[in-house]
């Protein structure tokens, strides 16, 4: 999944090398905020020795056109330390060899990361990112090869961090603070990178996203783009909920297709937010073949107090409440066009509704339904819900929200 929007960036430690796990071993400490300048850190591999080393780069000014800012989300000194197996090098085949490694994240701060919750989190998770900052480079090959390349074989998916498309493998963990217990993930990432054989040397830098608990973080941002099934592909994944007739998604050229008809086609996540916090949900979409009455694409927040949803319809958006029929007042619209919709969230009380970034309506808190979902609430949820037998088809570029802000 790619994504338009910076995630939190944190420069991490990285020992990478032919060892065992070595979570005790001392890490290598990045640069602190409020410095504007992170440290990447430079990966080695020495195709000879069959090893994969690490030390550090050069530095990069927050603001500067890769995009990093370290001050983004506040001052806070980090120390992340990542740490793998034994790297395995694999013999020549078709003309390549793969180095991989099973990975792990350590937390060396004084406060957990990976989600934004303050207390047990739900089954879903921001989780921890690892990225590929700088793609892998040839640095040495063993007889003159102009067309050699390395990739990254198996990525959880690509989004932008501080540049386009860039991949990254996912852990949907919370992580202690450091000394306390469970400071490390639970869980291993395997990594894999191929190259040509005549390649001797490849070099790429990789840093860290996470989010952190507050007060140390206050604003959560998750993305989906169309260019994958939000519940099968790239991670963090999506949960699905279907209660259609001949429901069908299916991903293409960054669009999502979803077609359904007499129930609910949509995804969910349950990050956490609470009633007196802002919020919001952004979703750009159209109608491909727009259903009657009250069928509608629908995008929506859930505070475990109140459930406020729009819902867009043949030929109008409008707020809808818990059985899907529309409140307060329509905004007339020509929905088989792509309109950018977001829904704002102001804490206990209000809502506004924007269509392409202009505003449409606004609606007390206390207007929409109480939480129907007795705690176990969609906290953020995108969909398609028809209420005939007329198959409803919709197409949707992207969903992004945020927790702890109103607007972007």
């Amino acid at each position: 999944m790619t994504s338009p929007r910076t995630r939190i960036i944190i420069a991490a430690a990285l020992l990478l090398a032919a060892c065992g796990d070595q979570p005790g071993a001392a890490p290598i400490a990045p640069a602190s905020h409020p410095t504007t300048r992170l440290t990447h850190l430079r990966g080695t591999v020495d195709a000879a020795s069959g090893t994969l080393t690490f030390d550090g780069a050069e530095t990069a000014s927050a603001g500067s056109a890769n995009g990093v800012n370290a001050a983004v989300y506040g001052d806070q000194g980090v120390t992340v330390r990542i740490y793998n197996s034994a790297v395995v090098v694999s013999a020549p085949a078709a003309g390549k060899r793969t180095y991989t490694a099973n990975v792990g994240v350590r937390n060396l701060l004084s406060y957990r990361i990976g989600d934004e919750q303050r207390t047990a989190a739900p089954p879903d998770t921001l989780g921890i990112f690892v990225f590929v900052n700088t793609a892998p480079v040839v640095s040495g090959t063993s007889s003159p090869c102009t067309a050699c390349t390395v990739t990254v074989r198996n990525p959880s998916g690509t989004r932008n961090f501080t540049a386009p498309n860039q991949p990254y493998w996912f852990w949907p963990e919370i992580v202690g603070a450091a000394n306390g217990g469970a400071d490390t993930t639970r869980s291993r990432r395997t990594w894999v990178f191929e190259a040509d054989t005549q390649v001797t040397r490849f070099n790429f830098d990789v840093l860290v996203s996470a989010a952190w608990a507050p007060p140390n973080d206050t604003r959560f941002e998750v993305d989906y783009e169309g260019d994958s099934l939000p519940d099968t592909q790239s991670e963090p994944r999506w949960r699905v909920q279907n209660t259609g007739t001949g429901s069908a998604s299916s991903a293409a050229a960054g669009t999502l297709t979803l077609s359904t008809r007499n129930g609910q086609l949509g995804y969910y996540r349950r990050d956490s937010i609470g009633t007196t916090e802002d919020a919001y949900i952004e979703v750009r979409t159209r109608w491909n073949a727009a259903g009657t009455g009250n069928d509608q694409v629908q995008i929506g927040l859930d505070d475990g107090s109140r459930l406020i949803a729009l819902g867009i319809f043949g030929t109008r958006v409008a707020f809808v409440n818990a059985a899907g029929a529309a409140i307060g007042t329509a905004t007339s619209l020509t929905t088989t066009t792509s309109h950018s919709y977001q829904l704002r969230k102001y804490a206990a009380d209000s809502a506004v509704f924007y269509v392409d970034g202009i505003r449409s309506e606004k609606l007390a808190y206390n207007s929409f339904s109480a939480d129907p979902y007795a705690g176990t609430s969609p906290v953020a949820f995108f969909g398609e819900q028809s209420f005939s037998p007329t198959t409803i088809t919709a197409a949707i570029d992207y969903v992004t929200y945020q927790l702890g802000a109103a607007a972007p």
